[in-house]
C-alpha cells in the first residue's frame, strides 16, 4: 500500500462527516484526525490490505472502493466491505495475529490507524474510537452465537 500525503483538509473533513464511524466526534476531534493526512493509504485493485497471520496492529476505515474479507485456508469470502466499513479491529486491540485477508476489489482509500495516532488523540477521542471498536466487537460475538443457535 502507498501513503497518500496530498490530500486536500478540506475533503478530509468532508469524508468524515459523512462516515458513521465519526458521527460521535466533534469539529476539533475530526480536525486532529484530518491532521494525520500522512496515515491514509491507497491498495490496489487486488492487493492484500491485510495478510492472514500478520500482527501489524493497525485497523483501517475504508473511505473509498469496495474489499473482501476471506479466509487463506479456502478462500472462504466472508464479507464484502464497503466505504464505511473498518476492519483490523482485533489485532488493533489485542496484538493477536490477523485471522483473514482483507483484499481490494477495486482501487481503495483508507485511514490507517496505528497506536502511533492514537497516542496523539487526548483522551476522550480514544476512548470514542475505542467504543466503536468495541461495540463492534459485540455485535459480531452476538451474531456468531446467533448463528450457532440455528
Amino acid at each position: 500500500m502507498k501513503g497518500i500525503r496530498l490530500i486536500n483538509r478540506v475533503k478530509i473533513l468532508n469524508i468524515l462527516d459523512r462516515l458513521d464511524f465519526f458521527s460521535a466526534f466533534n469539529p476539533g476531534e475530526k480536525n486532529m484526525i484530518a491532521d494525520t493526512r500522512s496515515r491514509f493509504v491507497a491498495a490496489e485493485s487486488g492487493e492484500y490490505i491485510i495478510e492472514q497471520g500478520q500482527t501489524d496492529c493497525a485497523f483501517y476505515i475504508l473511505l473509498h472502493g469496495s474489499a473482501t474479507v476471506c479466509l487463506e485456508e479456502n478462500g472462504k469470502k466472508l464479507a464484502t466491505l464497503k466505504p464505511g466499513d473498518f476492519f483490523g479491529e482485533a489485532t488493533f486491540m489485542t496484538g493477536a495475529p490477523r485471522t483473514s485477508n482483507v483484499i481490494a476489489e477495486e482501487t481503495c482509500i483508507l485511514f490507517r490507524f496505528d497506536k502511533t495516532v492514537m497516542n496523539k488523540l487526548p483522551t476522550s477521542t480514544r476512548e470514542k474510537i475505542k467504543d466503536k471498536i468495541i461495540a463492534k466487537l459485540v455485535y459480531l460475538l452476538t451474531e456468531k452465537n446467533e448463528s450457532q443457535k440455528a
